[in-house]
């Protein structure tokens, strides 16, 4: 497919060192930028020198010397690097923008049993937890079973609950988490199944904590 490089293997040491001169001056001939000639002097006299300082075409360079001149002759393309960063907010089912609870977590000031989970909370944050049953956005809330709470560096611990204290809250809203992919799948016996579930999730904003 290649028929320099057939030439090459069949031709003698001879004949292949000239073959090799007549490729380095055709690529230093494409590489190399349009020479001009001074009046009164000849062509060749007056052929002006290219990569920096290099031998122009023509001239008995090294094919090494023509490459790093393409090389060095390359425009540079700059690259830019765009960040898009955006804050995510909702827009909450009882009308107002819910800032998002992230950064530090200031430090915690009750722990409840809420959805059948526990949950590290303070005020003036929102959290979430399985779906409450039999209550609608806007409703205030009032969860009974704290298991803990911090007063400046002294906690408190319930066995199982602490008495007299509560946490208040405020129903955000009701909505679906993301979609889980359940898939079964037996071996040898043809049988597969995949399907999608949204767990319903209850969004709340924690106003007040209330200690014994």
């Amino acid at each position: 497919g290649d028929p320099e490089g057939c030439r090459l293997r069949d031709a003698s040491p001879q004949r292949a060192s000239s073959l090799l001169v007549n490729m380095a001056t055709m690529t230093m001939s494409m590489a190399a930028p349009a020479t001009r000639a001074v009046a009164g002097q000849s062509k060749s006299a007056a052929t002006q020198k290219a990569f920096f300082g290099r031998a122009a075409a023509g001239s008995k360079a090294s094919v090494a010397d023509a490459f790093s001149a393409m090389s060095l002759s390359a425009p540079t393309k700059a690259r830019g690097l765009s960040i898009c960063a955006a804050v995510e907010t909702s827009v909450n089912q009882i009308g107002f923008t819910t800032p998002p609870s992230t950064g530090a977590a200031p430090s915690w000031d009750a722990i409840v049993e809420v959805g059948g989970s526990q949950q590290f909370v303070s005020e003036g944050r929102y959290y979430e937890c399985h779906s409450l049953k039999g209550v609608e956005p806007g409703a205030k809330i009032a969860f009974e079973r704290v298991l803990a709470t911090l007063d400046g560096d002294e906690p408190t611990f319930g066995m199982p609950y602490v008495k007299g204290a509560r946490v208040e809250a405020t129903v955000l809203e009701n909505f679906k988490d993301k979609k889980l992919i359940v898939f079964k799948y037996r071996r040898k016996k043809h049988y597969k199944r995949k399907n999608g579930h949204r767990q319903p999730m209850t969004r709340f904003l924690v106003t007040k904590v209330v200690k014994p």
